[in-house]
């Protein structure tokens, strides 16, 4: 099956192919018009294609969501390269989706890449998404008093209600091949924990706490 996805992927793949944070935590791509537009066409039907056959089987938007998830998480790898080449990420943060088309191409990625691709093939299937820039205690081993946000996650709006979902970690955390399904729908009282959104609404709790409160509370 791992095989048979991997071979699909490169069907439809006909377009050219703390350091991770780069410009695109944040949403401060530099967007460059004319190949920007030039990138999205051209990214269109492959996006449209790949969302398809991914939820072929799917009949609800919580299935197409997990398969996406589930999709992404097992056949897209973390890109290490890109996370220590500072002159890489240079031309690949022109926008975000030159982010995507990397992914799609390379098939790697980082956060930003698993999740700006998660939200353009949610679009594809007219499910709605949030693209969220945070802080996450996984990322770092200097947790206090960090200026810019180090990663990046994706909300999902499923029967009216927003849920918190992480494919990064998804697969970082997996084991025996497949990715850990703890981060598809995660509860907010435990999403807290590990991430901490710049806009605390994204956070989807009752209460919504502090940046100190979220330092000071135990990681999972």
């Amino acid at each position: 099956m791992r095989l048979l996805s991997i071979s699909m992927l490169s069907i439809f793949i006909t377009i050219s192919s703390t350091a991770q944070i780069g410009a695109v935590i944040g949403g401060n791509t530099i967007e460059h018009p004319n190949k920007v537009i030039e990138e999205k066409n051209k990214k269109l039907s492959v996006t449209k294609n790949l969302a398809e056959f991914i939820t072929k089987y799917c009949n609800t938007d919580r299935e197409k969501a997990f398969a996406l998830y589930n999709w992404l998480a097992q056949n897209i790898a973390y890109d290490h390269e890109l996370r220590t080449n500072r002159k890489m990420q240079k031309e690949v943060y022109v926008s975000e989706t030159s982010v995507v088309q990397r992914a799609l191409s390379k098939r790697k990625a980082l956060c930003g890449g698993y999740a700006f691709l998660f939200r353009d093939l949610c679009k594809e299937l007219g499910i709605q998404t949030k693209v969220i820039h945070g802080f996450s205690k996984s990322y770092t081993v200097n947790k206090n008093n960090l200026a810019t946000p180090n990663h990046t996650w994706n909300a999902v709006l499923i029967n009216g209600n927003w849920h918190l979902l992480d494919i990064t970690m998804a697969r970082s955390q997996g084991s025996g091949g497949k990715p850990s399904s703890y981060w598809f729908m995660t509860d907010p009282t435990y999403f807290i924990k590990t991430h901490f959104p710049e806009n605390r609404k994204w956070s989807f709790l009752k209460h919504p706490i502090s940046r100190s409160e979220f330092e000071k509370l135990p990681s999972i």
